[in-house]
């Protein structure tokens, strides 16, 4: 029973994952409003039911592939943190690392472009505090109880500094020549990172 239990979980998540997958690659093309429900469940193979029993509505599908790429964001600095080190290197690494990611395209286009209002900004904002800008403000209160940055208000400063890189990595997403654009937009924050940071 239980054997059977974990095989229906494990169709179930593998489901999921089909239903996400699809769902990125149509709401990253096209945008939200642009897709149909039923695009996404022909190209997965599955049915409307299918939809509507893991995620709501589309609306839900389209929070949950989202999530899915703001969960992307974390899992990949995290991994770029645990070789780079602690304290202030380590933070601006990890901005680095955000800024570089956050410019492809389907997150671009789902997760800085649509999300705040597909979602709503006030909703998006605290699914947000969950993923990257949770991270920041983490990191930012850290470094100030660690007298490495100086700032009276850790929690603005995080806000400040994502939405840095947001348009930051708009920026690079749009250019002609994007290897250029990421290279010069690193140097910049890299550089109002630094005033960020206290004497030592």
């Amino acid at each position: 029973m239980r054997h059977a239990k974990v095989k229906q979980a494990a169709r179930s998540q593998t489901t999921q994952d089909r239903i996400i997958s699809i769902a990125r690659e149509e709401f990253a093309a096209k945008g939200y409003a642009a897709v149909s429900l039923a695009e996404i469940v022909a190209a997965a193979n599955v049915t409307t039911g299918a939809v509507y029993h893991h995620f709501g509505d589309k609306k839900g599908l389209f929070v949950a592939v989202a999530e899915h790429l703001e969960q992307t964001i974390v899992d990949e600095v995290a991994a770029t943190r645990s070789q780079a080190g602690e304290g202030w290197d380590d933070f601006v690494s990890a901005v680095l690392s955000t800024l570089q990611i956050c410019a492809r395209p389907d997150i671009q286009r789902i997760v800085f472009q649509e999300a705040p209002t597909v979602v709503g900004p006030a909703e998006w904002r605290k699914i947000e505090m969950n993923y990257a800008f949770g991270m920041m403000r983490t990191a930012l209160r850290q470094l100030k109880e660690d007298g490495l940055v100086q700032t009276e208000d850790a929690d603005l400063t995080a806000q400040i500094t994502l939405g840095a890189i947001i348009q930051a990595a708009h920026g690079i997403a749009t250019a002609r020549n994007r290897k250029a654009a990421l290279k010069n937009a690193q140097e910049t924050l890299r550089l109002m990172l630094s005033a960020l940071r206290a004497e030592q």
